[in-house]
């Protein structure tokens, strides 16, 4: 890498010639802020790692402006897997028996942000204290972090996670941002929220670059519009403010329009599939969900919307076991109550999930055939071996969901968007009776959400006896038929 002798440029990138972002140069000048948008496995990713200095240039040639290169901060979802790495998929409903589980207020202090040691002693260490602090503030109000603080990271939801990661980028007083993909996983008024803090920042002088996935994500602060395709340079847009030249986007509306009256399956005929009577759940004097009420049946359809942290994974966890207050609660599911020590195989194996979570935890060096295989479990818990005609089926599902060939690679070497792909065909594998899908289309570019939602229609259409119970804060990225949505948080319930 080296540095520009020219004031005006941020960054400029040259590809090698045969390999990665061949083509014309990319130079991203001050005063222009970027958005850089493309299908899964087209660059994105890779391009704001190599930014950030956390990928191998291979063979491109790199120029950053005087000071940028060392002031570069990155916020994408492979730091969410971080945050979890020593960590285990239930430890979000059991943090009161991690001693090390650490604090928003803790992750976003002076010594965490800064890699200072606390017992440090630096010259004017209390001059950039202070101005940390008055950046802290400012921070917690663009992106509304402060009724975070006293909770612990492990407890986050998805979207509450990507606003504290930000937050976090924020405060190292960055001289270039790159954002990868960070309205996914958001709430409507939480995407708009960051909207306007990023139109706020750029207005502020600070350089960005943008990866988003939907047209409707772009910012009006977005000044060009960078195509990646294959991790080549496919196109470059200047975007204008009038929005003529912008691609065309259709916004999510925050609420779907659907039946908003009580629905209790067919003529209350069926045995319920889900029941919840009178749920409760608090985390200290937090309270997620208060006297739920719900009841799902086979063939049933519902749709769960509600802000970031109104409780939304947090009753798929009920549902599914992994959370304890399943057992302090009247929770039912195939009829079976939880009961204390008894084994919870018998129910999961009828379960299909995918999830953010899942992803977030899953094992990076598992071959993709593996990972879909990982999903047929034996009534102890144990995985099913392989057999011949289970192997071909698992390819099958990952040929339908456009991963033909990958059997073999390392679920970490695919880019998210894909891993979510082989965690769908990973949940459909044991053609469940009851199938829990939480994002489905996060981290999906539009082909590849389509691709999905097709495939998602065509399963709830040929086995119309299972339930399905989707949580998306896109309206779009919901299959059709779900007719019944559960509305949670800010003391509404509707069901």
């Amino acid at each position: 890498m080296k540095r520009s002798r020219l004031p005006e440029v941020v960054v400029e990138l040259t590809g090698a010639p045969k390999g990665a972002f061949a083509g014309s140069p990319w130079t991203f000048r001050r005063g222009e802020q970027w958005v850089v948008m493309g299908p899964n496995g087209s660059g994105k990713t890779y391009l704001a790692a190599l930014l950030a200095g956390e990928a191998p240039l291979c063979g491109a040639d790199l120029t950053f402006g005087e000071g940028v290169e060392d002031h570069v901060a990155l916020v994408t979802f492979s730091q969410q897997q971080d945050q979890v790495a020593h960590s285990w998929l239930q430890a979000r409903w059991h943090w009161q028996s991690d001693d090390d589980a650490v604090s928003v207020r803790q992750f976003l202090s002076y010594e965490r942000v800064n890699e200072v040691n606390p017992f440090e002693v630096r010259d004017r260490d209390v001059a950039a204290r202070r101005a940390f602090a008055n950046q802290l503030r400012k921070v917690a109000d663009i992106l509304n972090v402060c009724p975070l603080f006293d909770r612990l990271m492990m407890q986050l939801s998805n979207g509450e996670m990507r606003r504290v990661l930000l937050s976090h980028a924020l405060l190292k007083s960055p001289r270039l941002l790159v954002l990868d993909d960070p309205f996914a996983g958001l709430d409507f008024a939480m995407r708009a929220r960051l909207k306007e803090a990023l139109d706020r920042l750029a207005a502020e002088g600070l350089p960005m670059i943008v990866m988003v996935r939907h047209a409707d994500e772009i910012p009006s602060c977005a000044t060009h519009l960078l195509t990646l395709k294959e991790v080549h340079f496919a196109g470059v847009r200047r975007l204008e403010r009038n929005g003529r030249e912008r691609p065309e986007a259709r916004a999510s509306c925050p609420c779907p329009p659907m039946a908003k009256r009580l629905c209790h399956g067919r003529n209350g005929v069926s045995e319920p599939v889900i029941e919840l009577h009178g749920v409760t759940v608090r985390y200290g004097r937090h309270v997620v969900l208060d006297k739920l009420e719900w009841t799902v049946r086979p063939g049933e359809r519902w749709q769960i919307i509600g802000p970031n942290g109104s409780g939304k994974t947090t009753l798929l966890s009920l549902i599914t076991g992994d959370n304890p207050a399943a057992y302090a609660n009247d929770v039912r599911v195939f009829g079976h109550a939880r009961m204390p020590g008894e084994s919870l195989w018998s129910i999961r194996r009828r379960i299909g999930q995918v999830s953010p979570e899942i992803q977030c935890y899953f094992d990076a060096s598992m071959s993709c055939l593996d990972a879909v295989l990982s999903g047929r479990f034996n009534a102890d818990g144990g995985l099913q071996r392989p057999t011949r005609a289970l192997r071909e089926k698992a390819k099958e599902w990952l040929c339908e969901l456009g991963l033909a060939g990958v059997e073999r690679r390392p679920f970490g070497a695919l880019s998210s968007g894909r891993q979510r792909l082989v965690l769908l065909a990973r949940a459909m594998l044991p053609q469940p009776d009851l199938l829990l899908l939480d994002e489905p289309c996060l981290n999906l570019d539009t082909e590849s959400r389509r691709l999905v939602l097709d495939v998602l229609q065509r399963l709830l259409r040929s086995r119309r006896d299972e339930a399905v119970v989707c949580v998306a804060h896109r309206t779009d990225d919901v299959p059709r038929g779900f007719s019944r949505v559960l509305s949670l948080g800010e003391g509404l319930l509707r069901v």
